[in-house]
């Protein structure tokens, strides 16, 4: 559990430091927005990530003291599952920053913010995947379920709202593709597959 949960704190110290860099560059795009639409936009996605930045200032460094405490890391201890709470929380804030990543990239494709985006954004991903396998890993060593559906995304919740996710709307390979039979799967279309239309 303890190199499980010291996988999570850099995960996250990369997330909180990748965050600083791409609210670096939001700053002027939100002083420099041509009208109250594209300042509203930009504001938002920054605020949310600023929040987001607050809650790892403080989670951090609580991660950091229940990791040289081992006898902290315990089912019975209160104070370590509102730890792990946080912690889940966490893992839709990286979703989240994810696809702001991906929605910049509209914005700053072929700007000199691209290469910077493209990198967070990729890292940002292998993150996300890493802290999905992080948790269940923590799941099965505390053998009790600490998934909640606010830490979900819409697109992997199961049996709900079907019709909002993004994969109802990606387009049929047709008929006269020359597509393998046992590629026909259904084209996945997320937000970062959009950077390139």
């Amino acid at each position: 559990m303890h190199d499980t949960l010291a996988e999570v704190s850099a995960i996250l110290g990369r997330s909180k430091e990748a965050l600083g860099q791409f609210q670096s560059i939001l700053e002027p795009t939100i002083e420099q927005a041509s009208d109250d639409h594209a300042r509203l936009y930009w504001h938002h996605i920054y605020e949310e990530e600023e929040h987001r930045f607050d809650r790892l200032t403080a989670l951090l460094p609580k991660l950091e003291e229940a990791l040289a405490d081992e006898a902290f890391l315990s089912r019975e201890n209160g104070d370590f599952l509102r730890l792990l709470q946080d912690i889940s929380l966490e893992k839709f804030g990286l979703h989240n920053f994810l696809e702001h990543l991906d929605l910049s990239l509209f914005h700053y494709k072929g700007t000199e913010h691209e290469p910077a985006i493209t990198a967070l954004r990729d890292m940002t991903a292998a993150d996300y995947q890493q802290m999905k396998a992080a948790l269940e890993t923590l799941n099965r060593a505390l053998d009790a379920p600490l998934s909640f559906a606010a830490a979900v995304p819409t697109d992997e919740k199961e049996n709900q709202k079907d019709h909002l996710k993004l994969a109802q709307y990606a387009a049929m390979p047709t008929a006269s593709s020359s597509v393998s039979p046992s590629s026909k799967a259904r084209r996945q279309l997320t937000v970062g597959s959009l950077k390139n239309i």
